[in-house]
């Protein structure tokens, strides 16, 4: 059940973009669970200690939320029967640095380090002020009895404040730190989303792009539009890059670039940009899907290349042989033996699926529809349709016809 438990809680963490580190002995890893921020305040800092000191001092039956350095926010809870585990929620943040705070920055910082903490407290998470304690609280209440559990919070839980020595801000290896380790995780999470997206697989690339959000090391609060916009051409160009990879042909990669690259341009406000990029991942995803040759044969490849690209033109299992200088038994069978399919077969189906398109997206007549795949008796067309489609050419674009 706890198992389940914490899984859940990941799932709600993940929606916010926000991690979950478990404390436990031997603590490995738990330098990371502010992103590395306390790890280049202090490169000596005793990790062993900071998480024997989570465990001895934080109760269970309790929600704790709290605020550590530089007004960054966490939760702390344990779960029941697990004497030697907890878990910390965060970083997040609640609005802007407060004046105070980057009084004190310019006060006792260099120029580098306070441009380095800023840089990083700006990738943060920002998050309505009750959001994670409720929810949270919400979770924890179905392990613990209702009348035995609360939340507290607590600015001064000592094991995620202590005295910063302000010598290490004037180290160079300080004011490096810290946008080093945001960016590390960043193209972590980035890496992963574009393995995914490689995959065809919309729902992980989707998950690891919400983590990739965690760490845009970018101004919150002062992003112009140009800026979003160059994001997305810079995303639009690792995405063509990633399917290229996948084996997908150039021709359809400068498709679905071209059409990304005009809507990158007409962008009006910041919450299309949201939409373009999701709409990116999921199309991409799609065409990886479609067009992706990687599991055949290059012999293979170049005649559903081929094929994909001419169809409006004569096609012939004879010709196919003749490009590729084979046989038209040899490319016959290879062709079945990968596609599971017959050359013949593959052929009609990609045309009719290339009409199907059409019909929804155009009013041309059924016949030109036909001569645009390669099909120019129309009688002929139509019982290819309903065979592969179900339905007629006609009936079919009445039922899906774009509006």
């Amino acid at each position: 059940m706890q198992v389940d438990f914490i899984q859940a809680v990941e799932k709600l963490l993940t929606v916010h973009n926000v991690q979950l580190t478990r404390v436990t002995p031997p603590f490995e890893g738990l330098e990371q669970f502010d992103y590395g921020l306390r790890k280049a305040l202090d490169p000596q800092f005793d990790w062993q200690e900071f998480g024997q000191n989570a465990l001895n001092s934080l109760p269970h039956h309790t929600l704790v939320l709290l605020e550590g350095v530089f007004e960054l926010h966490f939760a702390m809870f344990r779960l029941p029967n697990e004497e030697d585990v907890a878990y910390i929620a965060g970083p997040w943040i609640t609005g802007p640095r407060s004046e105070k705070s980057i009084e004190w920055s310019t006060k006792n910082l260099t120029e580098e380090g306070n441009r380095a903490v800023t840089e990083y407290y700006n990738a943060v998470q920002l998050l309505p002020e009750e959001a994670i304690g409720t929810e949270l609280h919400a979770l924890l209440a179905l392990v613990y009895p209702a009348d035995r559990f609360e939340t507290v919070v607590n600015h001064e839980f000592m094991p995620l404040n202590f005295r910063l020595d302000l010598r290490v801000f004037s180290e160079p290896a300080f004011s490096q730190g810290i946008p080093a380790a945001m960016i590390e995780q960043r193209y972590q999470s980035e890496n992963v989303m574009l393995e995914a997206v490689a995959r065809g697989d919309s729902a992980a690339a989707f998950l690891a792009m919400q983590s990739s959000g965690r760490f845009q090391l970018e101004e919150r609060f002062n992003n112009p539009l140009r800026h979003r916009k160059n994001l997305a051409i810079i995303f639009n160009t690792l995405l063509r890059k990633t399917i290229e990879k996948a084996s997908v042909h150039p021709y359809y990669i400068d498709r679905i670039s071209t059409k990304y690259a005009l809507r990158i341009e007409a962008l009006t406000s910041e919450k299309e940009y949201h939409t373009l990029v999701r709409d990116m991942v999921k199309e991409y995803c799609i065409y990886v899907q479609k067009y992706s040759l990687r599991n055949y044969s290059p012999l293979v490849q170049k005649v559903i290349n081929h094929i994909n690209l001419n169809l409006d033109t004569p096609l012939s299992l004879k010709s196919m042989a003749a490009m590729c200088y084979i046989s038209p038994s040899y490319l016959s069978n290879i062709f079945k033996q990968e596609t599971n399919q017959t050359l013949t077969d593959y052929i009609n189906t990609q045309r009719i699926h290339r009409a199907a398109g059409r019909l929804a997206r155009s009013d041309l007549p059924i016949a030109a529809v036909a001569e645009s795949v390669g099909i120019f008796d129309v009688n002929y067309f139509t019982k290819m349709f309903k065979k592969t489609m179900g339905t007629t050419p006609t009936q079919y674009r009445r039922e899906n016809k774009e509006r």
